[in-house]
């Protein structure tokens, strides 16, 4: 019976460590190993920053001289059938410090010590031994002296922040180096269903866009457009949402797959410039900068300049609204409010100071994926902060008409 329970655990154990092995997911994320030539405490400082930067976006693994148990990592370097062989590694990181120096700088009121790095990176494919991409990179870091920063801590922080900006530097440069592609499942409405997943290095959140291969003359070519974000990731497959269709293709072809873009953002930011009419009276001219999140929300803010013959206006308002989207002509309704301050200034010298209150409605048609015609109604509640003189400013209609862009 002992025999019988103890064969019966043996036998549990292994299919369960043989269901969990069978569950596992292949971890297909490109790999990486850093070194570092030249000033050694800054190599120090830029390994450990590239490295952490990079396993914090969850998209490599990432290796450094620390792993290493290598009694002369140099000689390997030199030797790519070791290289080959040996290293766990996709790419070789290889940056060589040229210059680091400090600088003392110094105004009439500051003090501060400003460092500077030169570094050449080099990125070599280990399996070939070729390559791929080489260039020289700056970066600079700064610390001032003040009563509670001595000289010497001066130097200390601004050497961490070059190597800091420099290992920024290098990740941007790996992350437009190495972007995941991916095969599109399925399309339903908003949401694209790929073939990737946490096995390449997707995480919610990143930003996609889609690319079909056309030919031409017999040369091929790529197209891309559109804008995508991850909004649920599994183990080997994602679901991303669609925040803008490509305009030059159909992104419902089959030859159409989707390629991550770290330059994309998730929000989309929007300026106009155009004129402004209040009350039938006062002409002027107005700017506006705002955010559309895709979720219809829109914020930004405003400036706008106003006179008649004796007095002149600055407003300066934040906008907040829903924005509606019309696709099929490719133009917005946005549905808000202005809350902000007019100041009145009278050419007898008398002036006003308004808190302001204005619902409002706006249409903007685009021409093109970036440029388009805007237009806006509202009407101006008045209420007084300050006054001096003998002011005339009442609530009343205005219209605005110009141009948008987005971006």
């Amino acid at each position: 019976m002992k025999r019988i329970l103890m064969l019966s655990i043996f036998v549990s154990i292994f299919l369960l460590q043989l269901f969990s092995q069978s569950s596992e997911v292949i971890d297909l994320r490109r790999s990486f190993l850093i070194y570092t030539e030249g000033d050694s405490s800054i190599g120090s400082l830029l390994e450990q920053y590239l490295k952490n930067d990079l396993e914090e976006q969850g998209k490599y693994k990432v290796l450094s001289k620390d792993d290493l148990l290598l009694e002369n990592l140099r000689e390997m370097l030199e030797n790519e059938d070791y290289m080959k062989k040996n290293l766990d590694a996709d790419f070789l990181v290889h940056i060589q410090i040229l210059e680091s120096f400090p600088n003392l700088e110094k105004t009439e009121e500051l003090i501060w010590w400003e460092y500077r790095i030169l570094a050449k990176v080099n990125v070599v494919k280990i399996s070939t031994g070729e390559n791929i991409y080489s260039k020289l990179l700056t970066s600079s870091g700064t610390s001032y002296i003040n009563a509670s920063t001595s000289d010497f801590e001066a130097i200390y922080y601004s050497r961490r922040s070059a190597a800091n900006n420099l290992a920024s530097s290098i990740s941007t440069e790996l992350n437009k180096l190495f972007k995941i592609k991916a095969n599109i499942i399925s399309i339903e409405n908003k949401y694209v269903h790929i073939d990737a997943g946490r096995n390449v290095g997707i995480r919610e959140g990143m930003m996609f866009e889609f690319v079909i291969t056309k030919e031409l003359n017999g040369e091929f070519y790529d197209l891309h457009g559109g804008k995508l974000i991850a909004e649920e990731v599994w183990d080997n497959n994602s679901l991303l949402k669609i925040l803008e269709a490509p305009k030059n293709f159909n992104y419902r072809d089959e030859n159409v797959y989707v390629l991550e873009n770290p330059t994309l953002s998730p929000i989309r930011t929007i300026t106009g410039i155009y004129y402004v009419n209040e009350g039938f009276e006062k002409n002027g001219v107005g700017f506006e900068a705002g955010f559309d999140n895709y979720e219809h929300l829109y914020t930004g803010f405003s400036f706008v300049f106003l006179f008649d013959e004796s007095t002149f206006d600055g407003d300066f308002d934040f906008k907040l609204g829903y924005l509606n989207y019309l696709s099929e002509t490719d133009a917005t309704l946005l549905l808000g409010i202005l809350v902000g301050v007019k100041s009145v200034t009278a050419s007898d010298d008398a002036s006003a100071v308004y808190f302001k209150l204005s619902p409002v409605i706006d249409y903007s048609y685009y021409i093109n994926e970036t440029s388009g015609l805007y237009i806006e109604a509202g009407y101006n509640f008045l209420f007084p902060i300050e006054e001096v003189g003998n002011i005339e400013t009442t609530n009343d209609f205005k219209i605005s008409a110009g141009f948008t862009f987005r971006f």
